[in-house]
């Protein structure tokens, strides 16, 4: 199949615009300006719910009264809000971007070729590849996250994946954690409530009332360890590419940055040697590690390393990483944005939108052309 020229790729864009896009703009605000207050209530609902949970617990009467209130005001928004769940050609629900993507992104892929998209996180698949992502040593420990778009397709003859990962403390991603929090607060304080009666009843017994100080020295060191963990938290807010690639190996070689944002980023380190390169600047900046050295000076040559710095300039990216593994390159861009978003909570969407859209996928194909990737001599 004959690869699409830019000059051709812009002109579908255009077409695309004002064929699919324009007429519906106004829809496609409400449904952003809907899913705003739906998240603003949400978030207070969750609030509210989480402080009677917790003040309920010691009995703290004015701060319940609150945050029932809270609760109740919430709740009366969210109904008002959904009360009129039509707009013109488009329904509108909870969801917001991805009813807009479920619409759209396809068609506004076929610009670039026979890619498809998928709303992230919605199927196993994704799942179990972040897991075989998390085994290739380019990711952080990660508290919470969110996958959000996945893209596959082959370009250029080579078969490539996007998945788009956000572990950073945004507004979604701690809507959701505070879902799960008064369930996660009431097993920690089910089990608490176990040691302490196991631990007055040893104390009893023995007569060591002593032993009842580990308690405040337990719940002072969790919350030591919870404070460091939350100072020394390296989000991660961008996309994990995956591309096949034309050498042959069986060992697996990863390589990250030489800085703090490199932090909780575990491996067995008795499964992997250090890689010193001939490029003395590179290995100051970079990490490299592999179960192989000789593959790892194949793959990574000179040439490669060139263009590697270049991809991070080109996104203009907190950090980059990268790992090979099972006849594959995969690339980890830290943006620290939203990449391929349609629409967005702050601003409307207009042509400039899909315009960023466009050149944000065009970014990551030309990858492919970076990395010489489509090239059988191979680097």
């Amino acid at each position: 199949m004959e690869e699409k020229s830019l000059e051709q790729m812009k002109r579908e864009l255009q077409e695309f615009y004002f064929k699919k896009v324009k007429a519906h703009l106004s829809d496609i605000n409400k449904i952003r300006k809907h899913e705003r207050i739906n998240t603003i209530c949400a978030l207070l609902f969750l609030i509210g719910f989480t402080g009677v949970f917790l003040f309920g617990i010691f009995s703290i009467t004015k701060p319940v009264v609150i945050c029932v209130v809270l609760i109740g005001i919430s709740i009366i928004s969210l109904m008002v809000n959904n009360s009129h769940n039509k707009s013109g050609t488009v329904k509108i629900d909870a969801s917001g971007e991805a009813v807009i993507k479920k619409q759209l992104m396809d068609d506004f892929l076929k610009i670039f070729g026979d890619f498809q998209w998928a709303k992230g996180g919605e199927s196993k698949r994704d799942i179990d590849y972040l897991q075989q992502i998390i085994k290739l040593n380019i990711m952080n420990y990660s508290i919470l996250g969110n996958i959000d778009d996945s893209i596959n397709g082959v370009y250029k003859d080579v078969r490539f994946r996007i998945l788009e990962y956000d572990s950073s403390l945004s507004l979604q991603n701690l809507i959701g954690y505070l879902a799960l929090a008064p369930f996660l607060v009431g097993c920690w304080c089910s089990i608490g409530l176990l040691v302490l009666v196991i631990l007055v009843m040893i104390a009893g017994f023995l007569n060591f009332f002593w032993l009842l100080l580990i308690i405040p020295i337990a719940l002072l060191i969790a919350f030591i360890r919870l404070i460091v963990l939350l100072c020394t938290y390296v989000p991660f807010r961008g996309v994990f590419v995956e591309f096949d690639m034309n050498k042959n190996f069986e060992g697996h070689t990863f390589l990250f940055e030489n800085a703090s944002t490199s932090r909780g980023i575990k491996y067995e380190h008795s499964a992997f040697e250090d890689v010193s390169l001939e490029d003395v600047e590179f290995n100051k900046k970079y990490k490299i590690f592999s179960d192989d050295q000789i593959e790892a000076r194949v793959v990574l040559t000179p040439a490669f390393i060139e263009r590697f710095k270049n991809i991070k300039t080109a996104f203009k990216a907190k950090y980059i990483r990268a790992a090979f593994k099972d006849k594959k390159i995969i690339i980890a861009v830290n943006a620290g944005k939203d990449l391929f978003a349609m629409a967005n909570l702050t601003k409307d969407t207009n042509a400039e939108t899909f315009v960023e859209l466009f050149n944000e996928i065009l970014s990551v194909l030309q990858m492919i052309d970076a990395l010489k990737l489509n090239q059988r001599t191979g680097f």
